[in-house]
């Protein structure tokens, strides 16, 4: 495990998508209990949502219908696909607002989600300024999804930025322990999630919502990531961004 940088040194913002940026709770626990009732399998609300909300579909898949041979196991991940890519959903309030003062303050922006490419597409539609993000990791890449650190260490990776260096937005426990496992201080969303659990997964700040966090310029041409009106960190402003190439 990579250590945690500290503040003055972070370069980079990761954000999750699924409870994030948009909330898609009720239409993807509506899905995951479409697949379970299919398949003869009982699982309580909790269960449904502590196996779910956070994690890559495969973990799922195993976590409540592990008695699947492969063929059925395989079918069931079709079946997720198809249905995933059309999945209601909400844009998070203040998502476009903190969006536009990072890209505006030319801080590199990663997006890391177990959501499918085609639906992040979709999603861009209406919240457009993912398009400028400079790199993208999505359902199936790599391929150990959350809570694994891979998907973090990836999009540091294609971002050219040390992992220790960025700072993540999540809001499931998988997925801050997903970004800690990867070295990168995470900042929970407790919107739908117990604040509690977040810390204890080793957030490193708990907000109620994304708008909570905002940005202002600084001195020396660094800006301030400000969480629920609090210094958590400063992020080196760069100079030029590139090209985003996340999407071609």
């Amino acid at each position: 495990m990579t250590s945690v940088a500290r503040p003055s040194e972070l370069r980079a913002v990761l954000f999750d998508l699924d409870g994030v940026l948009i909330d898609t709770e009720a239409a993807v626990l509506s899905l995951w209990r479409r697949i379970v009732d299919q398949q003869g399998v009982a699982v309580t609300e909790q269960a449904l949502r502590d196996q779910v909300l956070g994690y890559a579909p495969e973990h799922s898949v195993d976590s409540l219908l592990g008695r699947l041979a492969p063929q059925g196991r395989e079918a069931v991940l079709d079946e997720i696909r198809s249905a995933e890519k059309g999945l209601g959903f909400e844009i998070s309030p203040g998502a476009s607002v903190l969006l536009r003062a990072l890209l505006a303050a030319h801080v590199p922006l990663a997006l890391v989600t177990g959501a499918s490419r085609e639906r992040v597409a979709r999603v861009s539609q209406s919240l457009p300024e993912l398009r400028s993000f400079e790199a993208l990791v999505t359902w199936g890449e790599p391929a150990r999804g959350k809570p694994h650190p891979d998907p973090y260490l990836l999009a540091a990776e294609r971002l050219g930025v040390h992992p220790g260096h960025c700072a993540v937005v999540e809001d499931a426990p998988s997925g801050v322990r997903s970004a800690v496992a990867a070295g990168a201080p995470c900042i929970g969303i407790a919107s739908g999630a117990d604040g509690a659990a977040l810390r204890l997964s080793g957030a490193a700040a708990v907000v109620p919502a994304l708008s909570e966090i905002s940005v202002r310029p600084a001195a020396q041409g660094r800006v301030e990531l400000l969480v629920a009106g609090t210094v958590m960190s400063i992020i080196h402003g760069c100079t030029r961004r590139k090209e985003a190439a996340a999407w071609r």
